[in-house]
């Protein structure tokens, strides 16, 4: 099983994809689970996921980002052996998702070789972002919109902040994506960490 962990807007999706094409791996999105997982959390409502689902969208944006930041820290971490229970059983299984924190993989004994964390420079992640087009609709009802995507993408900043400063108290590998190299470029990185067979 290998693991690629990171924060928003790095391409860890895309380069897992091309990972399990050209390897044949199963590709396990931790995304996809997203809402199943929101499902049985709120059974027992533990603290930063009720936190943030009483907020709209508008009202957590407004917050502080040092607080959405930690709260979303607290979210990956109550719901990581909802996500557990999903990965499927399958040999060779590529995992992918913000939700892969450092803390969580040591957690559960997973080998620092079998793991990596891909995370964006700021400028990167605000360049790509403005580019998006779901984006201003996404926030259309902020009272102030350009307030609330500068809390968001300070957000995303501090949470890469930690997955790095984790990653390296773990020993772990991070690769910080700057767009000087092409996707593929960064998959062939993640593939040689990996030490991938050829499919």
């Amino acid at each position: 099983m290998y693991w690629i962990g990171g924060s928003p807007c790095a391409g860890k999706s895309s380069i897992a994809a091309l990972l399990a094409a050209r390897h044949g791996l199963v590709h396990f999105e931790c995304d996809a689970g997203a809402d199943r997982r929101l499902a049985k959390m709120a059974r027992s409502r533990p603290p930063a996921f009720a936190e943030l689902t009483e907020l709209g969208t508008c009202e957590r944006l407004a917050r502080p980002p040092r607080w959405q930041a930690l709260r979303e820290v607290g979210f990956y971490r109550e719901q990581f052996d909802f996500l557990l229970e999903e990965i499927p059983s399958a040999p060779r299984v590529l995992v992918e998702g913000a939700d892969l924190l450092p803390e969580l993989l040591r957690r559960i004994d997973v080998p620092m070789e079998r793991a990596i964390w891909v995370v964006p420079t700021p400028d990167f992640q605000l360049s790509h972002y403005r580019r998006r087009e779901w984006v201003a609709p996404y926030l259309k009802d902020c009272a102030h919109p350009a307030r609330a995507f500068a809390n968001w993408m300070r957000r995303d900043i501090l949470f890469a902040e930690h997955v790095r400063q984790r990653a390296a108290e773990l020993g772990g590998t991070v690769i910080v994506v700057d767009g000087s190299r092409s996707v593929k470029e960064i998959a062939g990185m993640v593939g040689d960490h990996f030490r991938l067979p050829p499919a």
